[in-house]
């Protein structure tokens, strides 16, 4: 799916940017209804994922590099730079069904600013991608398993980049890509939940006893119950996100400037992967991952006789109880990655693990963050019919 993207518009004329300046004064719209907000437009920053909002900077400057490593501001053509969450913008929330397809949903973007600017871009496939996140979502049976996960991501290592650690999620920031894996029940909760909440409570009191507050009230509360089950559905979730900057896209697809023309969903979906991998270290294609104590050594052995097999399983068991970091320094470099090889290549896992039999983890022992077994991908009717209409 694809969340947060930042965009750079092609040169704009002085007609367009100046009515972009004056409806950039309108704060926001919510439908009274359905609850839906509409807009919120701002000149900053966007906090993070659960950011609703859109920002768009009009600008007519731009940063280069000339003899020196330090950017540069000169003057440039009049453009737009247009962040948002391409999910939020679709269903007013990111907790999923989100878009599959990076065109279509751009497209849907800039048709959504055209008609409410009442102005007219250039064609979307023009536009300069700065930014852009591919996330997944994985769903379980009950929100324990997620608390357990997270318990276990607090080891997480990921080569060259310190992990920045919460309760409930952990992100690896790198110059090129940042990578994070959240537990979005409590993000949601904390943000767009108490924004719904607040939005709903206010129109209550607003309509309690107005004409007609029958049925505005009625269809508040049939509005609490939809966020209500997507808070639900959220509390089972375990998210990754990779951000992908501007550095690496220009690597991905060769090009200096890279515009939403080039994109493509499966190389886009497929480097993604490739840095889920990195950091998890779990290969599902030869084999079936195991991470049970008995089952491991069984492994080992099998693979590997029971000498060397000895020897892994006695490295398997300090990753377990110390994590990476911790077993790295205890022992020489080259045995610490060539038996980490040899795990990850006999499918052993070392990742919601459990060293005594009687402690079985409650993680399915067929989950992995490198299967789609729990993965789900399914892009909302909401969604279809938004970028249908624009198809």
């Amino acid at each position: 799916m694809y969340d947060t993207i930042v965009l750079k518009s092609p040169e704009l004329d002085i007609e367009t940017v100046q009515n972009v300046m004056n409806f950039c004064r309108i704060s926001e719209g919510v439908d009274i209804f359905t609850g839906e907000l509409l807009y919120h437009f701002t000149s900053g920053e966007l906090e993070g994922s659960y950011d609703y909002r859109i920002r768009i900077k009009v600008d007519n400057t731009d940063w280069i590099k000339e003899d020196t490593l330090t950017p540069v501001r000169v003057e440039s053509y009049w453009h737009i730079i247009v962040e948002c969450s391409l999910h939020k913008l679709l269903m007013n929330h990111n907790v999923f069904g989100g878009p599959r397809e990076i065109k279509p949903a751009v497209k849907y973007l800039v048709k959504f600013l055209e008609d409410l600017m009442f102005v007219k871009f250039p064609d979307y496939l023009s536009w300069e991608v700065i930014r852009i996140d591919v996330s997944k979502i994985y769903i379980f049976r009950n929100k324990n398993i997620c608390k357990k996960i997270f318990n276990n991501l607090k080891n997480a290592y990921y080569t060259r980049r310190k992990p920045i650690i919460y309760d409930t999620s952990v992100q690896f920031s790198g110059s090129t890509t940042t990578v994070k894996l959240y537990w979005k029940g409590p993000e949601f909760e904390k943000h767009d939940y108490k924004r719904f909440m607040k939005y709903i409570n206010r129109e209550v009191d607003l309509n309690y006893n107005k004409k007609n507050s029958d049925l505005i009230l009625h269809r508040l509360a049939l509005l609490k119950m939809k966020f209500d089950r997507v808070l639900e559905r959220a509390q089972r979730i375990v998210r990754y996100e990779r951000e992908i900057k501007a550095r690496k896209l220009k690597d991905i697809f060769g090009s200096e400037i890279v515009l939403v023309g080039n994109l493509d969903d499966d190389l886009l979906h497929e480097v993604s992967d490739n840095e889920l991998f990195k950091l998890m270290k779990e290969e599902v294609d030869e084999m079936d991952i195991v991470r049970r104590s008995d089952l491991v050594l069984e492994r080992l052995h099998a693979v590997y006789g029971y000498r060397q097999g000895n020897a892994l399983y006695s490295t398997w068991a300090r990753l377990v109880q110390f994590g990476e970091n911790s077993v790295k320094d205890t022992m020489s470099k080259r045995t610490f990655y060539l038996h980490k090889k040899m795990l990850i290549e006999s499918g052993v896992s070392w990742f919601c693990s459990t060293l005594k039999l009687q402690q079985f983890s409650i993680v399915p022992e067929d989950f992995s963050f490198t299967s789609d077994k729990y993965v789900n991908d399914e892009v909302d009717e909401q969604v279809l019919r938004a970028l249908e209409s624009v198809a």
